[in-house]
C-alpha cells in the first residue's frame, strides 16, 4: 500500500525497510502468512506480490511479532477494521467542517 507522504517520517528509512522486508519474507519462507500463497505466484492474469503488514497498524513498531507477509488480499482483509475506522472519521470531519460556533459567529 502506498504511503502517504504525510506519514513517511513514521517509517524505517528505505535501505532499513528493505533488510527488515528480507528478513521477514525468508521468516514466512516467502509465503502469505495467512493464507499461504507464495510470492509471486500468477492468478487471474495478476501476479501476487507480498508486503509486510504492521499488524498493530503502527509504522514506527518495526518488532518482527508485529509484521507479516501478506498478499494484497489478505492485507486489505487485515486491514478493513481500520479503514472502516478511518473513512468514518473523514465523514464525520468532512461533514462538521463547515460548522461554525454560534457565539464564535458574533464575537
Amino acid at each position: 500500500m502506498p504511503i502517504k507522504p504525510e506519514n513517511r517520517h513514521r517509517y524505517p528509512p528505505r535501505k532499513e525497510w528493505r533488510h527488515i522486508r528480507e528478513r521477514i519474507l525468508k521468516r514466512a519462507n516467502h509465503k502469505c502468512e495467512f493464507c499461504g500463497v507464495q510470492n509471486y505466484t500468477v492468478r487471474m492474469n495478476a501476479r501476487i506480490v507480498l508486503a509486510v503488514a504492521h499488524l498493530d497498524q503502527q509504522p514506527e513498531n518495526n518488532h518482527a511479532q508485529n509484521l507479516a507477509a501478506l498478499c494484497q488480499k489478505c492485507h486489505l482483509k487485515h486491514d478493513e477494521p481500520f479503514r472502516l475506522l478511518h473513512a468514518k472519521e473523514t465523514r464525520f470531519q468532512h461533514r462538521h467542517a463547515h460548522s461554525y460556533d454560534l457565539f464564535e459567529y458574533f464575537n
